[in-house]
C-alpha cells in the first residue's frame, strides 16, 4: 500500500552489497549494469511494477509517472534515510495489557487501522486508474507527431480535448490548421514557465482569475470587505475635501471611513482602505452599494497618484500596473 516500506528494503540491500559509500553506483542505468546486483534490480524493477503509477501529483496525469523516470526513483531510494526507531516508543497492545486502556477503545483503535488501510487501497486504485488516462493521450501524441501535427508527444498535454478531438482527422494537407495548433502549444508552453514561480493568494473565490505580482506589476494585500474587481486611476484622498467631481469613477484610495465619507465613497468606481475591518462604515457602505472595496492594505499611499489599479475585492488584492500613467496624461 505503501512504497516506503518498499523502497527501505532496497535501500538496505545496496546498503549492504555496498558499504563503502563511495563505491555506491550513481544512477540505476550504473547499478544495473553492476555485476552481481541481479537481486537488487530485481527488487527495483518489482517497486516499479507495484508503485509505478504514483507521480508527482496522483490528480494531474500530465506528470511523470514513477516507472518512465527510474533515475528519479533511485535517487529516491539512495537519498532516503532509514526510520528511527526508538526504544521508549510505547505501543498500543502493551498498554492495553497493562490494563490502562478499555475493551471498547482497543476495538475502535483496530477499526480505524483497518480503514486506513482501506482508505490507502482506494487512493492507490484511484491514482492508478486516472494514470491510465497519460498512457492514451502519450498514444495520441505519439499518433499526431507521427503525422506532423506535434512536435512531441507530450505537447498534447498542452490542448484542450475539443481541440484534440478536433484535429484527429485531418490530414498534413490542413497546414493552417496545423499550424495555429503548434502555435497554441507554444504559446501555453510560455504561459506556463512565465506563471511557474508565482505565488497564488491562499484563497481564491469566483471564477475570475485573479492578478499575481510580476514584473510588470505589484500586488498589496488586505482584507476583501466588498466582492467584485474595478480597475481605474488612482486617487489618493487623505481628507474628503481632497476629493474632486472629476474623481467620480475612481479608485478611491483613504486613510479609513466614518458615516461622514459616505457622499464620496458613493461616487468611487473602488475604495481602498489603509485602516478598518468587514465592519467598518466603508465596508458596510460598499456591500450595500455593489462597489469593490479593500480594507486594512498597508502602504496604500505609497501608490502613485494616477496610477492605473485594479482592486480585486473577491481575493483581498490591489494591484498597481506599471504602465499606468498619471491621470493628467490619460
Amino acid at each position: 500500500l505503501s512504497p516506503m516500506p518498499a523502497m527501505e528494503k532496497i535501500k538496505a540491500m545496496i546498503d549492504a552489497f555496498f558499504p563503502d559509500v563511495n563505491a555506491r553506483p550513481k544512477s540505476y542505468s550504473e547499478l544495473s549494469n553492476t555485476p552481481g546486483t541481479n537481486d537488487i534490480v530485481s527488487a527495483f524493477q518489482d517497486f516499479l511494477y507495484h508503485f509505478g503509477h504514483f507521480s508527482e501529483s496522483g490528480n494531474d496525469f500530465s506528470y511523470e509517472k514513477w516507472e518512465e523516470n527510474p533515475e528519479l526513483v533511485f535517487n529516491m531510494i539512495i537519498s532516503s534515510s532509514m526510520p528511527l526507531k526508538r526504544k521508549d516508543l510505547i505501543r498500543f497492545n502493551e498498554i492495553r495489557e497493562s490494563k490502562r486502556v478499555s475493551s471498547r477503545l482497543y476495538s475502535k483503535y483496530k477499526q480505524a487501522g483497518k480503514f486506513m488501510i482501506y482508505r490507502e487501497q482506494i487512493s492507490s486504485l484511484y491514482t492508478f486508474g486516472y494514470g491510465l488516462f497519460r498512457k492514451l493521450f502519450q498514444l495520441l501524441g505519439h499518433e499526431m507527431v507521427r503525422r506532423k501535427i506535434l512536435d512531441d508527444k507530450d505537447d498534447i498535454f498542452y490542448l484542450f480535448l475539443h481541440e484534440i478531438d478536433a484535429v484527429l482527422h485531418i490530414t498534413t494537407k490542413d497546414s493552417l490548421i496545423v499550424k495555429e495548433l503548434k502555435n497554441k502549444v507554444l504559446f501555453r508552453k510560455g504561459d506556463m514557465e512565465a506563471c511557474r514561480d508565482l505565488v497564488l493568494p491562499t484563497v481564491i473565490y469566483g471564477e475570475a482569475a485573479p492578478i499575481l505580482e510580476t514584473g510588470r506589476q505589484k500586488n498589496y494585500y488586505g482584507v476583501g470587505s466588498s466582492a467584485g474587481s474595478f480597475t481605474g486611476r488612482a486617487r489618493i484622498l487623505r481628507r474628503m475635501e481632497d476629493f474632486r467631481p472629476q474623481d467620480k469613477g475612481a479608485v478611491l484610495i483613504i486613510p479609513f471611513s466614518d458615516v461622514g465619507w459616505t457622499p464620496v465613497l458613493l461616487k468611487a468606481g473602488a475604495i481602498v482602505s489603509e485602516a478598518g475591518g468587514m465592519l467598518s462604515h466603508c465596508s458596510i457602505l460598499a456591500r450595500e452599494a455593489g462597489i469593490p472595496t479593500l480594507v486594512s492594505v498597508e502602504h496604500a499611499f505609497t501608490i502613485p497618484e494616477g496610477s492605473l489599479v485594479t482592486v480585486d475585492g473577491s481575493n483581498g488584492i490591489l494591484t498597481l500596473h506599471e504602465n499606468g500613467r498619471n491621470s493628467e496624461d490619460h
